[in-house]
């Protein structure tokens, strides 16, 4: 047994390792990290391990050089020494380092202080690794994350909302009127419903085509957004039929939305390329909660009773109960 495994064989410990100076320096050349071992002054004393291969320096260029050397943040390398003052050691650490010949690159950094036995400094030893595949691979991450973060949005708002007026589709809009009355207190829900729809809007497709159509329902959805206050819910319920939730609206406050959007609507004729201008006129229902019903789905459907009420009594008009009406006729 040679004279090294015997030390091994009877001291199977870290000092075993570190009493003979062959196998110390073996144990340092073959470690996979750069490891520096700096005096009290920051002098670089011990340059091994993977070190002349990551910084590209030999040796006898560093040593006895101040670590800034190799690390020129000074900001970094700061706020490295605060945390080894603070605790002694510092983990993962990213410094910009330099490579010679070649640019920056991020290092990630470990060390700790070294004292000796009365627990007076003797230095800091480093132990750096090439952070640079890491950082790349986690910018990459980065970039599909929001990529894949703006295609899901994007996604949810293709599932949320109507393509042609860009208002809510029905559910979303049900959705989002639900999630307003939750809002409120126990007992205390108010909220204004209208049920709108085009006036012989077939005819309109009939007589212009449907590109026209398609024009006249996005001029009445562009109305409805410019008139609905912040908070209101706006949505497109299929075809040529609209809804507005009216969150804190009464049954008198949703009738008079009503009124401005049939007025409004009768108004402003659509007009297609300069030549062609469609005029067109909106029906209808209103109700409340709570002074037509005690929840959405009763409020809707006697809105929706009252469109029609509104659409057989001759249509440009709006119909808020089930014995009077508005009307422009």
């Amino acid at each position: 047994m040679s004279q090294r495994s015997a030390i091994l064989a009877r001291r199977a410990d870290f000092l075993a390792i570190i009493s003979d100076p062959d196998l110390l320096q073996l144990f340092l050349v073959v470690c996979p990290d750069a490891v520096i071992v700096a005096s009290t002054a920051d002098r670089i004393a011990l340059y091994t391990g993977t070190a002349e291969q990551l910084f590209g320096f030999a040796p006898v260029e560093v040593l006895g050089r101040r670590v800034s050397t190799l690390f020129p943040d000074r900001r970094a390398r700061r706020a490295l020494h605060e945390t080894l003052a603070r605790e002694g050691r510092a983990v993962s650490f990213e410094l910009r380092a330099v490579r010679k010949g070649a640019g920056p690159f991020v290092a990630s950094v470990s060390a700790a202080r070294l004292n000796d036995r009365l627990g007076q400094p003797l230095g800091t030893v480093y132990y750096i690794r090439d952070h640079s595949q890491v950082r790349e691979i986690e910018e990459a991450l980065r970039r599909k994350n929001a990529q894949l973060s703006h295609l899901v949005a994007r996604l949810d708002h293709l599932a949320r909302h109507d393509s042609l007026t860009q208002l809510l589709n029905r559910a979303a809009a049900f959705e989002a009127a639900e999630s307003l009355m939750l809002a409120f207190p126990v007992g205390e829900a108010r909220m204004g419903v209208v049920v709108f729809d085009l006036d012989r809007f077939k005819a309109i497709n009939d007589s212009y085509g449907h590109l026209a159509g398609d024009a006249v329902l996005s001029a009445f959805g562009r109305l409805l957004r410019q008139l609905a206050r912040h908070g209101d819910v706006i949505g497109r319920f299929g075809g040529e039929e609209f809804v507005a939730f009216l969150p804190g609206a009464s049954l008198a406050d949703a009738t008079a939305f009503a009124e401005r959007i049939r007025e409004a609507a009768q108004a402003a004729p659509v007009t297609i390329e300069d030549t062609l201008h469609i005029a067109y006129t909106v029906s209808a229902g209103v109700s409340s909660i709570p002074g037509s019903a005690e929840n959405l789905e009763e409020a809707l459907r006697i809105a929706d009773e009252r469109l029609y009420r509104a659409k057989r009594s001759g249509r440009n008009r709006v119909i808020a109960a089930d014995t009077t009406q508005r009307n422009a006729a």
